[in-house]
């Protein structure tokens, strides 16, 4: 068989296997965060839940539901948490500066 013949055969058994939901030899895992790891990663960073959620580009409102365990980041979120927690000093390596909380406007008491 040729190279080409080879090839194409490996890659339409991976599509079959990815469509009948079975794991494909060297491809990305999933990673399961628990909510204790978003909130340990982002205290460990020394960061506001808004400076968090502009690095991992989520709103504030998915950071919540992460670190309130009702729901949880996954792909590129879940692996940020990691090297976070890991290594809490990348983000500012990597961006320069951590980000500025966004300003609220203050509230008015009726």
């Amino acid at each position: 068989m040729s190279k080409l013949f080879t090839e194409l055969k490996a890659g339409l058994e991976e599509a079959l296997d990815h469509a009948r939901g079975r794991p494909i030899a060297g491809r990305e895992r999933t990673i399961s965060i628990e909510r204790s790891e978003v909130r340990a990663a982002r205290l460990k960073a020394g960061m506001t839940q808004e400076q968090f959620a502009i690095v991992l580009g989520a709103s504030v409102d998915t950071l919540r539901k992460w670190e309130q365990g009702a729901r949880t980041p996954s792909g590129a979120a879940a692996r940020l948490v990691r090297i976070i927690a890991f290594r809490p000093s990348i983000v500012e390596e990597a961006l320069g500066v951590l980000p500025a909380p966004a300003k609220r406007a203050p509230r008015r008491v009726a």
